[in-house]
């Protein structure tokens, strides 16, 4: 009948104006960040059965069905997650994800049911909140203790940058220990760089015959820091030291023993010395220019490399030099022991708890595990101590794993948060709420939470938003498609209207 004929019109009219609403929506949200396009498809519907089928018998061999269809209807409509582009913004606050995961949100007091978004336009509020400027949701995540450790095991939270923290002052000697590539990380101060090997050849000729130049001393300035983090200059010396040396003689021990224990023959022997301007006192003393401080002796082999420290010049029992995992001491040459910080008058700072009290002191261990003494300009230097001053947050940056960064003003850079990402077993099951936001379902099942880098979880991209992953050129080809086919439909409807009426103008026969 006709009527079939102008009801299925209308089924195509609906599901085609339908994809070409879709579209639409696509296509204005090209510039959306994050955005996600969706994919339409179709299924026919009912059909009326004008013969039914039969299987072959002896006489036939058989009848296929004849069905004619009533329809077509949308059959779903699925979001398609793939990546968007990134666009980079130059903003450490605007975030994306590269990969499979969604920012997780909430209002700030935790009143509502979390929301997931691919949208990483993120600020930090008056108050230090990291959250949604759009929304006004915080981003969640979680907060790391004082000491910069985040533990991945606790309730979801707001992440807040508290403005204007302050990084307490640790002074040189109480911070985290440093120490050579062996990882004998015992010590406080790290000293990398070459001592020219001739200038101890030269020492030792001079020293041997008393005619000739001295071999020349490398001095080194460098900052310390007390435990209120006042800073003082320090000075070191390595002066090649022959003494004992004869014609027949280099005035050196025969041998040795290295870190693990073993004897080395050495073939230079360099003393270092340290003394401060401000009258700081080492071992009971007063390190000055005119009266420095013997730390130890530096031994090297005939290559040149380092073999280790000693508070004498001819270390001759074990405890005379340096074993890999021991304490530093004064014996084995490789302990600076700090008694009294400044001259007792100056640069003793003011506590902030307990007014004038006097920084704390106690020993400092300097490695020399990677000094050389090689033939070649000397170029030893500090690359390493572990105190500093007090510092305010300057910065953040944040990491591909979502760890927040906080840069403070004396060079200290201590974790204070790390953020969130989820994840679903079924992404296509998520509700759309509106906001690029996105909403759990049954359908999706659970979020699962995890962090950026891990697993299935995709790294976070500091300074870039994500791009829509509308493809314009796609979705117009699919637009002229569904107005072909919505136009076809009215066709259809239009055809149907012609034979109906055709059929009302047929009259009866005079005869």
């Amino acid at each position: 009948m006709a009527f079939d004929s102008l009801f299925t019109g209308i089924t195509g009219l609906n599901a085609y104006q339908s994809w070409i609403d879709m579209l639409s929506n696509n296509i204005a949200n090209t510039a959306t960040t994050g955005f996600k396009g969706q994919r339409m498809t179709f299924a026919d519907m009912f059909y009326t059965s004008q013969g039914y089928a039969s299987g072959p018998s002896a006489t036939r061999g058989g009848v296929n069905p004849q069905q004619l269809g009533l329809g077509v209807k949308v059959n779903s409509v699925d979001t398609q997650f793939a990546q968007g582009g990134l666009e980079t913004t130059g903003v450490n606050t605007d975030l994306a994800i590269n990969g499979d995961g969604f920012f997780v949100m909430r209002n700030v007091d935790g009143s509502s049911a979390p929301v997931y978004t691919r949208d990483g336009a993120f600020s930090l509020n008056s108050n230090g909140l990291l959250y949604d400027p759009a929304s006004g949701m915080a981003v969640q995540g979680y907060t790391a203790n004082s000491q910069g450790v985040v533990s991945q095991n606790g309730v979801l939270g707001n992440i807040t940058v508290p403005l204007g923290i302050q990084s307490e002052a640790t002074g040189t000697g109480f911070g985290a220990k440093v120490g050579p590539n062996t990882g004998d990380k015992v010590f406080d101060m790290q000293m990398v760089g070459n001592l020219d090997q001739s200038q101890w050849s030269a020492q030792q000729q001079f020293v041997a015959s008393g005619a000739g130049v001295p071999g020349t001393s490398k001095t080194i300035s460098t900052t310390i820091y007390d435990s209120l983090g006042n800073a003082h200059a320090m000075t070191l010396v390595y002066t090649p030291d022959a003494t004992g040396a004869t014609a027949a003689s280099s005035g050196l021990p025969a041998t040795v023993n290295d870190a693990s224990g073993n004897a080395v023959a050495p073939a230079t022997r360099w003393q270092v010395q340290a003394y401060f301007a401000d009258g700081t006192q080492v071992a009971g003393a007063a390190a000055t220019a005119a009266a420095p401080y013997t730390v130890g002796y530096a031994f090297f082999d005939k290559t040149g490399q380092y073999i280790n420290t000693s508070g004498v010049t001819n270390p001759a029992l074990a405890t005379d030099t340096h074993a890999a995992g021991n304490p530093v001491s004064i014996a084995t040459g490789d302990q600076l022991n700090i008694t009294q910080w400044g001259n007792g008058l100056s640069n003793l700072a003011t506590s902030p708890t307990a007014g004038g009290a006097a920084p704390a002191t106690g020993p400092i261990g300097i490695d020399f595990a990677d000094n050389t003494s090689l033939a070649g300009d000397s170029t030893a230097t500090v690359i390493s101590q572990n105190g500093f001053a007090s510092g305010t947050l300057s910065n953040i940056t944040i990491n591909q794993d979502g760890s927040v960064q906080g840069a403070f003003t004396n060079g200290q850079v201590r974790t204070l948060a790390q953020i969130a990402l989820a994840t679903f077993q079924n992404e296509g099951g998520l509700s759309r709420s509106g906001g690029n936001a996105f909403a759990q379902t049954n359908a999706s099942g659970l979020a699962q939470v995890g962090i950026g880098g891990v697993g299935r979880f995709g790294g976070i991209v500091s300074g870039s938003l994500e791009q829509s992953n509308v493809s314009l050129a796609d979705q117009f080809t699919k637009l002229i498609v569904a107005q072909r086919a919505f136009e076809a439909n009215t066709r259809g409807i239009t055809t149907a209207d012609q034979n109906l009426q055709t059929v009302i103008n047929l009259r009866a026969s005079e005869n």
